[in-house]
């Protein structure tokens, strides 16, 4: 027995998305039925629709959305009927080498759905329907594995929730498991959009002193006052690594924070970094891009380098704690969720997050 719904497809990539009914299969071992409320669109996803995916055509894009699930499968441990949950694009299952060593965000879960098809749903001709990343999310009904589901019990709207599963938990996670800023601190944010201003938003909250918001884009740079940075930069005034120093005493920063997804500003937040501070890359990049350091300055710095994958990838833990802090109003939605759209609507909902016309899109079902 299948369920019936609608579904945004990519058939093929740098195509228009497709709306269409789709058949989604019934939950088997481990996986979750969600009705969808919402799905946040992401430069993630512009990236997999443009053919860096593992999951071949046709499949339904998305990794951060909200719903309630409708029905599980054998063995589901943690989710129930009923519960409001938020997909990722990251994995916890709680059972695999990297999860019980504390290091979920190099789950197994992650590596099996970007490398396996994860075969979710069938169109009308027959075709099987995958899910980008293991975790596609903009359809009304999707079949998704437990591990990448988190539950919160949070007073806050469908869409404010569409974005716990990839800004919020990456940005926050970013900065408190993975920089571990401390109060007091300096730290420079390169990249203020989607990511980078929750990144901002949680340094204030860490209690940095003074937060340096590197970013061309002038409406974006007053949106990251606007969310507490104390100063900005504009690479397009100067070295932006030299304004950095300029605002340290020439020491630079003692956290550095890469959002923006380029080689280049991965480059400029390593040397804007001080000596034994901490630079932490974020943004997803493609898979030819290459960074490189002066082989003395990496050897004798004693600066930290630090990956992180959705923010530390403790999604089971963090995901509640976040949305708890969006329903006190420690952390907000208001200058981040920029547009709403309706499934029909998917294609401008892409279009947008590519042109740079929104921070972040949801796509409402």
């Amino acid at each position: 027995m299948t369920i019936r719904g609608r579904a945004a497809l990519c058939v093929a990539h740098g195509e228009p998305l497709t709306v269409e009914n789709i058949d989604t299969r019934q939950p088997g071992p481990g996986e979750v039925i969600v009705d969808m409320d919402a799905a946040a669109v992401c430069i993630t996803d512009i990236m997999s629709l443009g053919g860096m995916t593992f999951a071949p055509p046709p499949y339904i894009p998305g990794h951060s959305g909200s719903g309630v699930v409708s029905a599980v499968g054998p063995g589901v441990r943690h989710v129930n009927v009923g519960d409001r949950v938020a997909a990722t694009g990251t994995a916890e299952c709680g059972l695999c080498y990297a999860c019980l060593r504390g290091t979920p965000s190099a789950c197994e879960d992650i590596g099996a759905g970007m490398f396996t098809p994860f075969h979710v749903a069938t169109r009308s001709d027959g075709n099987a329907v995958t899910a980008d990343l293991g975790c596609g999310v903009f359809a009304e009904r999707m079949l998704l594995r437990e591990s990448v589901l988190a539950v919160y019990d949070a007073d806050i709207t469908p869409v404010q929730a569409a974005t716990l599963g990839c800004g919020i938990v990456s940005g926050l996670g970013a900065v408190f498991n993975v920089a571990r800023v401390v109060p007091g601190a300096t730290v420079a944010v390169v990249g203020c959009g989607h990511l980078g201003l929750w990144i901002i938003q949680a340094a204030t909250l860490a209690g940095a002193e003074r937060i340096i918001a590197v970013e061309p884009d002038e409406h974006r740079r007053s949106l990251a006052t606007a969310q507490g940075a104390t100063h900005v930069v504009d690479p397009g005034a100067g070295d932006p690594v030299a304004q950095v120093k300029d605002l340290t005493g020439g020491r630079g920063v003692d956290y550095a924070l890469e959002a923006g997804g380029t080689v280049e500003g991965t480059v400029q937040a390593y040397e804007m970094t001080r000596g034994a501070g901490v630079l932490v890359t974020t943004s997803m990049a493609r898979p030819e891009d290459r960074v490189t350091f002066g082989a003395l300055d990496i050897g004798v710095s004693a600066k930290e380098i630090r990956s992180s994958q959705s923010g530390g990838g403790r999604i089971k833990r963090d995901v509640p704690r976040y949305a708890r802090l969006l329903e006190r109003g420690v952390i907000s939605t208001e200058h981040i969720i920029t547009q709403v759209f309706k499934l029909d609507e998917v294609n401008a909902a892409i279009e947008a997050a590519e042109q740079r016309k929104v921070i972040t899109g949801v796509v409402t079902f």
